[in-house]
């Protein structure tokens, strides 16, 4: 199979915490997030046959424990994701997705054939379809119903699921922004005990996007304003904090 293929990384530490992991990236992407540091991949065309990623994931099988898939957003190319998930499984490899949710069917055939064992979903913003068209620079009147039901579909499997939100205070890092999307997951996250939830502070410098570049970034003091508000809505869950000086830092009360 010949897929759109924007690069292979032999091995990562980052991309699945606790694990070293090889890290395939698939290009293209639906959404236009103005702080994409992986704009390259939006548009980039790169066919390759999928056998030649297969030979470096086999290269990289003595050092890591999974396959982790990237973009761009992955499950654009489903059938791709399918067939270099089924060749990790078929060498006892742990499969991971990063998705932004908007193809929940690619996310519901993965879990019925039993091809992925966590997802990486990235909530941009509160689940209301004219703010998240916003930070997702397009316009669609099912992007959040869509991201609810690959939320939804994941929950109801046996795939663990980390839930990521980028915050910067010129478009999602209110208060009262944050405390909406985690009371949205504790009132629709059922399986709380394989549930992570990251806070990562958004930062423009690696964006291509002019007024991104030019954004401030939140200090490590007003992320643990929000982090207590996460933290308050979101009990006996994991809660990370990702930045750039600390890295990523579990948080507790």
């Amino acid at each position: 199979m010949i897929a759109n293929v924007g690069g292979v990384v032999p091995l990562s530490t980052v991309d699945w915490h606790g694990r070293s992991s090889v890290v395939v990236f698939l290009n293209g992407c639906p959404f236009r997030c103005g702080y994409c540091h992986n704009y390259d991949l939006l548009t980039k065309s790169n066919p390759t046959d999928l056998e030649l990623v297969k030979k470096r994931i086999k290269e990289s099988k003595p050092y890591v424990s999974a396959v982790v898939f990237l973009g761009g957003e992955p499950l654009m190319q489903e059938n791709a994701v399918e067939e270099i998930a089924a060749f990790a499984k078929e060498n006892n490899l742990l499969v991971g997705i990063h998705t932004n949710g908007f193809y929940p069917e690619a996310a519901a055939l993965l879990i019925e054939k039993k091809l992925a064992d966590k997802f990486f979903i990235d909530i941009k913003a509160p689940l209301e379809n004219e703010i998240y068209n916003k930070t997702a620079g397009i316009q669609n009147e099912k992007i959040s119903e869509r991201i609810q039901e690959t939320i939804r579909i994941v929950d109801e499997s046996s795939a663990e699921l980390e839930i990521k939100t980028t915050v910067f205070p010129e478009l999602v890092g209110t208060k009262e922004q944050i405390a909406e999307i985690s009371k949205w997951i504790n009132e629709n996250i059922h399986q709380k005990e394989k549930l992570t939830c990251v806070l990562q502070q958004g930062k423009g410098g690696n964006s291509n996007d002019p007024v991104f570049q030019e954004m401030t970034f939140l200090s490590p003091e007003e992320m643990d304003i929000l982090v207590e508000i996460v933290l308050e809505n979101l009990k006996n869950t994991a809660v990370f904090t990702q930045t750039d000086e600390e890295g990523r830092v579990l948080k507790k009360k």
